[in-house]
């Protein structure tokens, strides 16, 4: 997988599972077909980050390739704009729950956007939701990752997802250590990705 871990495709928290939500996860669609709202916030905490939930306008700006928010060098990564389109497309076509969406890895220490996680989609009839990330090459090798994967996949499980969805190039074993120590277990994959799963 590349540096972005992807579901489908391609550090331990204090409370990662108490996040300050500003919008309810479930419930009521925020958008309706051809209109996108103005706000989609959620932050989740952890010991040396905060997940901040992107926003429509956060999300163009990067899907230009451009950071919203003060960053480390090396951000956006290479496939920043791609999760932020997928997040776009998801609020176009009416199928986008808060929570559920692209997050940046704020570092509180300086506020700087460190790399970004977050799920293609709400979870599907099974309860299953898709998880990708990406951290900026300058700060790799630090555990935040990790830290935020351990986080967001304690969240999704507190909010209506049973089952969360990665997916890893079997080569890459930085990432694979990634989702090893955030709980992810292989399950049985017939392409060429090794595809792994975290059950709540």
């Amino acid at each position: 997988m590349s540096d972005r871990d992807r579901a489908g495709d391609g550090g331990r928290t204090g409370d990662p599972g108490s996040g300050r939500e500003h919008a309810a996860p479930r419930g009521p669609r925020a958008a309706t077909p051809g209109h996108i709202p103005v706000r989609a916030e959620v932050e989740i905490p952890t010991t040396r980050l905060v997940l901040h939930g992107v926003d429509p306008a956060q999300a163009e700006e990067l899907a230009r390739g451009i950071s919203p928010l003060p960053c480390v060098a090396g951000y956006p990564h290479a496939d920043s704009d791609t999760a932020a389109r997928m997040q776009r497309h998801a609020l176009e076509v009416d199928n986008w729950v808060p929570g559920y969406g692209l997050y940046l890895m704020m570092r509180r220490a300086d506020g700087l956007v460190v790399g970004d996680i977050g799920f293609h989609t709400p979870p599907d009839q099974r309860g299953a939701a898709e998880v990708s990330y990406g951290v900026a090459d300058s700060v790799r090798r630090r555990g935040y990752a990790s830290e935020a994967l351990v986080a967001l996949t304690a969240w999704a499980h507190a909010h209506g997802a049973s089952t969360v969805l990665a997916e890893v190039d079997p080569t890459n074993h930085a990432s694979r250590g990634v989702l090893a120590k955030a709980g992810f277990l292989p399950v049985r994959s017939d392409g060429p990705k090794l595809r792994l799963r975290h059950q709540g």
